[in-house]
């Protein structure tokens, strides 16, 4: 039950997802201010129920393994909300959603199992993004320090993804999430400060497009992956944000009436075809008992 719920969880997350460069975008702040809010906000959300489930049963919070999440989580959104400033959202998206290339190599350092299904689904919903890329937008360098942000924001929610695989395994989704998510705050509050950035300075309609980030990005989005790595492995969670290239796409248009032709679509396919293949591998070994 908990895995099949983990895999509807995973789409409703690649949904969710998807809307965050748009809403970044929409929003108009500083890429640091965004980060710092939505973190903290989430967080906040999360907190009464975090608080109850600790009173109910009580657990050590292995706190090291969260602070490493919390960093990893900050660092993130920090270089990859501001890469959509300095590049294309299409190369900023792509780059930032090939976690898994990152993963694999974590999981093997640290001696976790993976499934070779899983990985074969991996690489072609790669290509498939790749496909995105190229049929949509070109092949186009974009900026260099853009696309250099965005490849540390893959790189560091790589981390964030496989500790969240591990502390998951001892901690309830929203004690995990209330955590880390605060921690992630607590890291992007000095960086902001040092930098100049007045957090406070935001009009309603940014704080608004702020909300909106917190409740779908946030809460539908990276909670409910948090919530599948009790289920699966962090290689097949992150292989499920490969999505969200397709779902910006879908957006794109129905928002701006960019159309989808017919190698965008086949792309989509192979994306959705290679997460349905890295599911499948680890639940046909559960299955199997392996």
């Amino acid at each position: 039950m908990g895995r099949d719920a983990a895999i509807a969880s995973l789409a409703i997350a690649g949904f969710a997802i998807s809307w965050a460069s748009i809403l970044i975008l929409w929003s108009g702040l500083n890429p640091l201010s965004v980060s710092l809010w939505r973190t903290l906000l989430a967080s906040l959300a999360l907190t009464p129920q975090a608080v109850r489930e600790l009173r109910r049963v009580k657990v050590e919070l292995p706190m090291g393994l969260l602070t490493v999440g919390g960093l990893a989580l900050a660092v993130h959104f920090m270089t990859w909300v501001t890469s959509l400033y300095y590049t294309t959202v299409a190369m900023s998206v792509t780059i930032v959603s090939t976690y898994v290339i990152f993963t694999i190599p974590i999981s093997l350092a640290l001696k976790r199992g993976i499934n070779e299904l899983s990985i074969l689904g991996a690489f072609m919903a790669l290509a498939g993004v790749t496909l995105i890329m190229y049929s949509s937008y070109g092949l186009g360098v974009g900026s260099l320090l853009g696309d250099l942000l965005a490849l540390a924001g893959a790189v560091s929610g790589a981390v964030y993804f496989v500790v969240g695989e591990l502390a998951r395994a001892r901690l309830s989704t929203a004690v995990y999430a209330a955590v880390v998510y605060a921690l992630a705050s607590l890291f992007t509050a000095p960086v902001a400060l040092l930098l100049g950035v007045d957090p406070l300075r935001l009009d309603l309609r940014a704080f608004m497009m702020v909300l909106l980030i917190v409740v779908g990005p946030m809460l539908a989005g990276h909670t409910l992956l948090n919530y599948s790595l009790r289920y699966l492995p962090a290689t097949v969670v992150s292989t499920a944000t490969l999505i969200e290239p397709v779902g910006s796409t879908i957006l794109a248009y129905i928002f701006f009436r960019q159309g989808v032709g017919v190698l965008e679509a086949l792309a989509m396919v192979i994306v959705l075809a290679g997460v349905y293949l890295s599911i499948m591998g680890v639940t046909g070994s559960a299955q199997r008992g392996l």
